[in-house]
């Protein structure tokens, strides 16, 4: 039965298809907003970097070569097939090329994620899926950094859609799975949580599924499809071991899996608020689709969302892709619980019938995707299309004044500066990066969050007289080392502080009146990530002030 807004066909006609059209030009707009965000992560520097120094020599760093506290200790670089990608794409289009990998990975994920929600829904259901897709963008863009995680997301759809197709009786897919996860491991360490999801779906579809159908209908698991998966999660974990640590890079992303990570905010649980309110949103439109919607639904699905929801709600790097899934696989489900209520919706169906609140909500539309596109603008004019490096966030100005003087050495550094200071200062080395327990003993780290918040630190973990000089934040670490026997501030912005041990071995800073300071537009705007490849390491590991 046609009603006065669509044609014979089913199709909307008239002030309902412009809506529409409006409707998902706007859900377009957002989520492309949201994955162009175009801020440099802190680790970015280091994933281009150790990529193109494995292009350029083909031979793989297995110790550490590039900091003071660790060198020579083994480093297990977990994403080394994402670091050649990033750097061959840097080599090619420079910081661009970062950009509109980031952009198409995170577009594309979303993209399939919403394709398999929309499956098995009628045209007239679509627009479900796609509210839910406007709801999961924005929290699922908070996970598409240029960074290798991003692999992991489109990594998780193309595990969802494998298991779908499966599940459905189209066992050969299953095969694809083993070597889904010989490609996903090499990628980004996203891998063994990807293996976990799919172990529980074989033990979900088991006998298990039968003692829990007597609560809630369930669609039963083919006997096929059950010895199919049972085959693939052994295989695939076995091509876990397909990469260059073998057994032991196994051993480690489960060594990862228990530490504890406070000073990392995206490693800590999930806070409640309304930075991750589409999380929590979908949480709950998640559960409350599941036990409302009485359509047989497999068991496997609730335990993918739900092992992901405990990750989610343990640590907020997790969120993404608990959203990725619901996108995935909970809209049928919420169409169903819809129908269930369609006797209260009746008058707000009715009201959307209206060709006046059609008309309202295309113009409402426009006017948000117009507002998103001048917000797109304004935030990116200086750095349209290409990586950013926010100047209030990053060193940048503190980093121009060590080059220009000449400043090399054993540099203290702060965590998040560290792959930055590996690519712009290639003379020194440093104390800490973000390849963190990769390559740093765990003692190593400790001492350097003590030093940052507190200052004292114990010399026999983290001996700052070895330093020749610092960057750091303006934390309780750079005041107690400034007032250190022959430590001296040689510069300060409003975001950092340079200090030198010993100023008379840097024959640039004499003559000058110490400290240089530089005022608010030294932290002020975003520069361009650089497009040149980064410069060659000219100097070995410095050595101890005085020493020689």
């Amino acid at each position: 039965m046609t009603t006065a807004c669509d044609n014979l066909d089913g199709r909307p006609r008239g002030w309902a298809a412009a809506a529409g059209l409006a409707f998902g030009v706007c859900v377009l707009t957002l989520a492309f907003y949201g994955f162009s965000a175009n801020s440099a992560d802190p680790d970015l520097w280091g994933h281009v970097l150790f990529g193109q120094r494995l292009l350029q020599s083909g031979v793989l760093e297995r110790v550490d070569t590039y900091s003071w506290t660790a060198a020579g200790a083994p480093w297990i670089n977990h994403e080394v097939l994402a670091e050649l990608c990033l750097a061959w794409v840097h080599r090619l289009a420079g910081g661009s090329g970062l950009f509109w990998l980031m952009t198409c990975c995170g577009l594309a994920t979303w993209w399939w994620a919403l394709r398999l929600g929309a499956e098995r829904l009628t045209r007239s259901e679509r627009w479900i899926a796609w509210s839910v897709a406007a709801l999961a963008s924005v929290e699922i863009a908070f996970g598409f950094a240029a960074r290798p995680q991003m692999f992991t997301g489109l990594a998780l759809v193309a595990l969802l859609w494998l298991l779908r197709r499966s599940a459905a009786g189209r066992v050969g897919w299953a095969l694809a799975l083993p070597l889904l996860f010989g490609l996903w491991i090499n990628l980004h360490g996203g891998a063994l949580a990807g293996v976990v999801l799919l172990w529980l779906t074989a033990i979900t579809a088991s006998p298990l599924e039968q003692w829990a159908g007597r609560w809630m209908p369930l669609t039963l698991t083919p006997r096929r499809v059950r010895v199919a998966l049972w085959l693939a999660a052994p295989a695939a974990t076995v091509a876990l071991l397909a990469n260059p640590w073998g057994l032991g890079l196994f051993r480690w992303l489960l060594a990862c899996v228990s530490l504890q990570r406070p000073e990392i905010p995206e490693w800590n649980p999930t806070p409640w608020g309304w930075d991750h309110a589409p999380f929590f949103a979908l949480l709950v439109l998640a559960a409350g689709a599941w036990f409302a919607s009485r359509r047989p639904k497999p068991l496997w699905e609730a335990a993918v969302l739900g092992a992901l929801a405990v990750a989610a709600l343990h640590s907020v790097r997790h969120t993404p892709l608990f959203c990725i899934a619901a996108l995935a696989l909970m809209p049928r489900y919420v169409a169903d619980a819809l129908q269930l209520g369609q006797a209260h919706l009746a008058r707000v169906a009715k009201l959307v019938r209206q060709p006046a609140a059609q008309a309202a909500a295309c113009l409402a539309f426009a006017v948000l995707t117009a507002a998103m596109v001048m917000a797109f603008w304004q935030r990116d004019r200086d750095t349209l299309g290409t990586m950013a490096v926010p100047r209030s966030q990053y060193p940048l100005a503190a980093i121009d004044f060590i080059r220009q003087h000449d400043l090399t050495g054993n540099l203290l550094v702060f965590f998040d500066w560290g792959e930055l200071c590996l690519w712009e200062l290639p003379g020194c080395a440093v104390s800490f990066d973000g390849r963190a327990d990769t390559c740093y003993p765990t003692s190593l780290t400790v001492e350097h969050w003590k030093f940052y918040l507190a200052g004292p630190c114990s010399a026999a973990h983290l001996d700052t007289g070895r330093a020749a000089l610092a960057l750091l934040p303006h934390l309780p670490g750079a005041i107690w080392l400034a007032h250190q026997p022959g430590w001296t501030v040689a510069y300060a912005d409003p975001l950092a502080v340079v200090l030198v041990q010993d100023r008379t071995r840097f024959p640039r800073l004499a003559g000058l009146s110490l400290p240089v300071a530089a005022g608010p537009l030294a932290v002020t705007g975003r520069a361009r990530f650089p497009d040149a490849p980064p410069p060659a390491r000219t100097s070995p590991l410095a050595i101890r002030p005085g020493s020689g």
